[in-house]
Protein backbone atom coordinates (compact mmCIF):
# COMPACT_ATOMS: atom_id res chain seq x y z
CA UNK A 1 0.00 0.00 0.00
CA UNK A 2 1.61 3.42 -0.90
CA UNK A 3 0.54 6.67 0.82
CA UNK A 4 -1.08 9.78 -0.42
CA UNK A 5 0.72 11.39 -3.95
CA UNK A 6 3.83 13.89 -2.46
CA UNK A 7 2.79 17.71 -3.25
CA UNK A 8 6.16 19.46 -5.18
CA UNK A 9 6.26 22.83 -2.69
CA UNK A 10 7.24 26.03 -3.89
CA UNK A 11 10.20 27.34 -3.84
CA UNK A 12 9.17 29.89 -1.69
CA UNK A 13 7.30 27.43 0.37
CA UNK A 14 10.67 25.55 0.98
CA UNK A 15 12.51 28.95 1.60
CA UNK A 16 9.59 29.80 4.28
CA UNK A 17 10.58 26.20 5.88
CA UNK A 18 14.54 26.77 5.38
CA UNK A 19 13.94 29.45 7.33
CA UNK A 20 12.33 28.02 10.11
CA UNK A 21 15.19 25.77 10.12
CA UNK A 22 14.36 22.68 8.41
CA UNK A 23 17.90 21.69 6.68
CA UNK A 24 15.93 19.48 4.12
CA UNK A 25 14.07 22.11 2.62
CA UNK A 26 17.35 24.25 2.08
CA UNK A 27 18.44 20.55 0.40
CA UNK A 28 15.74 20.65 -1.93
CA UNK A 29 15.91 24.57 -3.26
CA UNK A 30 19.53 23.14 -3.50
CA UNK A 31 18.61 20.78 -6.00
CA UNK A 32 16.24 22.68 -7.69
CA UNK A 33 18.27 25.86 -8.20
CA UNK A 34 22.05 24.46 -8.70
CA UNK A 35 22.08 23.54 -12.27
CA UNK A 36 20.04 26.97 -13.20
CA UNK A 37 22.78 28.71 -10.94
CA UNK A 38 25.82 27.27 -12.60
CA UNK A 39 24.73 27.75 -15.78
CA UNK A 40 24.07 31.37 -14.99
CA UNK A 41 27.19 31.72 -13.11
CA UNK A 42 29.00 30.18 -16.27
CA UNK A 43 27.60 32.44 -18.50
CA UNK A 44 28.99 35.63 -15.77
CA UNK A 45 32.75 33.98 -15.10
CA UNK A 46 33.35 32.64 -18.32
CA UNK A 47 34.73 29.35 -16.95
CA UNK A 48 33.14 25.91 -15.23
CA UNK A 49 35.78 25.93 -11.90
CA UNK A 50 35.61 29.89 -11.13
CA UNK A 51 31.96 28.80 -11.71
CA UNK A 52 31.22 25.62 -9.79
CA UNK A 53 33.42 27.14 -6.93
CA UNK A 54 31.36 30.35 -6.63
CA UNK A 55 27.88 28.28 -7.36
CA UNK A 56 28.91 26.66 -3.63
CA UNK A 57 29.34 29.53 -2.02
CA UNK A 58 26.80 31.33 -2.90
CA UNK A 59 24.24 28.55 -1.73
CA UNK A 60 26.48 28.82 1.77
CA UNK A 61 25.61 32.84 1.84
CA UNK A 62 22.26 32.45 1.15
CA UNK A 63 22.02 29.67 3.92
CA UNK A 64 23.70 31.33 6.48
CA UNK A 65 21.72 34.67 5.26
CA UNK A 66 18.16 33.04 4.96
CA UNK A 67 17.18 35.62 8.27
CA UNK A 68 17.34 38.17 5.76
CA UNK A 69 15.24 36.88 2.92
CA UNK A 70 11.70 38.83 3.44
CA UNK A 71 9.55 37.38 0.16
CA UNK A 72 9.18 41.12 -1.13
CA UNK A 73 10.97 39.15 -4.18
CA UNK A 74 11.05 35.55 -5.43
CA UNK A 75 13.63 33.20 -3.91
CA UNK A 76 14.98 32.85 -6.85
CA UNK A 77 15.61 36.59 -7.78
CA UNK A 78 17.16 37.06 -4.19
CA UNK A 79 19.50 33.63 -5.20
CA UNK A 80 20.53 34.88 -8.23
CA UNK A 81 21.31 38.43 -6.76
CA UNK A 82 23.98 36.56 -4.03
CA UNK A 83 24.95 34.77 -6.48
CA UNK A 84 26.14 37.60 -8.96
CA UNK A 85 27.55 39.55 -5.88
CA UNK A 86 29.42 36.37 -4.87
CA UNK A 87 30.74 36.14 -8.64
CA UNK A 88 32.11 39.92 -8.78
CA UNK A 89 34.04 39.25 -5.47
CA UNK A 90 35.42 36.62 -6.75
CA UNK A 91 36.66 38.19 -9.49
CA UNK A 92 38.13 40.75 -7.31
CA UNK A 93 39.85 38.84 -5.37
CA UNK A 94 41.52 37.72 -8.89
CA UNK A 95 41.98 40.87 -9.42
CA UNK A 96 41.01 40.71 -12.92
CA UNK A 97 37.28 42.79 -12.68
CA UNK A 98 37.49 45.47 -15.52
CA UNK A 99 34.59 47.57 -15.58
CA UNK A 100 31.40 45.69 -17.44
CA UNK A 101 31.43 47.74 -20.74
CA UNK A 102 35.12 46.20 -21.13
CA UNK A 103 34.30 42.47 -20.40
CA UNK A 104 34.30 40.62 -23.75
CA UNK A 105 34.62 37.08 -23.16
CA UNK A 106 33.62 37.18 -19.17
CA UNK A 107 29.85 36.54 -19.71
CA UNK A 108 30.42 33.74 -22.45
CA UNK A 109 28.02 30.74 -22.36
CA UNK A 110 28.71 26.79 -22.78
CA UNK A 111 25.89 26.09 -25.97
CA UNK A 112 25.29 23.17 -26.77
CA UNK A 113 26.74 21.92 -29.82
CA UNK A 114 24.11 20.74 -32.00
CA UNK A 115 24.04 23.26 -34.56
CA UNK A 116 20.90 24.65 -34.05
CA UNK A 117 19.32 27.98 -34.85
CA UNK A 118 19.28 29.05 -31.10
CA UNK A 119 22.96 27.63 -30.69
CA UNK A 120 23.68 30.31 -33.49
CA UNK A 121 21.83 32.97 -31.83
CA UNK A 122 23.19 33.06 -28.24
CA UNK A 123 26.68 32.43 -30.26
CA UNK A 124 25.96 36.05 -31.86
CA UNK A 125 24.36 37.71 -28.33
CA UNK A 126 27.48 37.11 -26.61
CA UNK A 127 29.46 38.69 -28.99
CA UNK A 128 27.26 41.88 -27.74
CA UNK A 129 28.22 44.48 -24.97
CA UNK A 130 28.42 42.21 -21.66
CA UNK A 131 25.89 44.28 -19.86
CA UNK A 132 23.48 43.55 -22.83
CA UNK A 133 24.18 39.60 -23.30
CA UNK A 134 23.59 39.54 -19.75
CA UNK A 135 20.15 41.29 -19.48
CA UNK A 136 19.30 38.81 -22.77
CA UNK A 137 20.34 35.75 -20.47
CA UNK A 138 18.89 36.68 -17.66
CA UNK A 139 15.43 37.75 -19.36
CA UNK A 140 14.60 34.83 -21.85
CA UNK A 141 17.24 32.26 -20.97
CA UNK A 142 16.70 32.27 -17.32
CA UNK A 143 12.94 33.69 -17.36
CA UNK A 144 13.56 36.12 -15.04
CA UNK A 145 10.80 39.28 -15.14
CA UNK A 146 12.02 43.01 -15.55
CA UNK A 147 11.83 43.50 -12.49
CA UNK A 148 14.03 40.68 -10.92
CA UNK A 149 16.49 41.02 -13.71
CA UNK A 150 16.67 44.62 -12.93
CA UNK A 151 17.46 43.35 -8.92
CA UNK A 152 19.96 40.73 -10.17
CA UNK A 153 21.32 43.15 -11.92
CA UNK A 154 21.13 45.83 -9.29
CA UNK A 155 19.75 48.34 -11.74
CA UNK A 156 15.87 49.25 -12.06
CA UNK A 157 13.27 47.90 -14.51
CA UNK A 158 13.63 50.82 -16.63
CA UNK A 159 17.25 50.62 -17.51
CA UNK A 160 16.37 46.58 -17.82
CA UNK A 161 13.83 47.24 -20.53
CA UNK A 162 15.88 49.67 -22.29
CA UNK A 163 18.75 47.32 -22.32
CA UNK A 164 16.58 44.91 -23.87
CA UNK A 165 15.68 47.05 -26.61
CA UNK A 166 18.83 47.82 -27.44
CA UNK A 167 20.29 44.40 -27.25
CA UNK A 168 17.52 42.82 -29.47
CA UNK A 169 18.05 45.64 -31.75
CA UNK A 170 22.01 45.53 -31.95
CA UNK A 171 21.32 41.22 -32.14
CA UNK A 172 19.15 41.52 -34.79
CA UNK A 173 21.39 43.60 -36.25
CA UNK A 174 24.38 41.11 -35.96
CA UNK A 175 21.91 37.78 -37.38
CA UNK A 176 21.25 40.03 -40.13
CA UNK A 177 25.02 40.94 -40.75
CA UNK A 178 25.60 36.84 -40.04
CA UNK A 179 23.26 35.95 -42.69
CA UNK A 180 24.72 38.14 -45.59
Amino acid sequence: MTGPPETEESIEQLAAKAQAGCLVSFERIVQLNKDRLYTYLVQFLGNEHDAEDVTQEAFIKAYRHLHTFNGKARFTTWLFAIAKNTALTHLRKRKILQPIDEMEEILSAPAPHDGSEAEAIWLQARKLKPKFYETLWLFYAEGFSLKETAEIMNTNAITVRVNLHRARAALAKRLRNFEQ
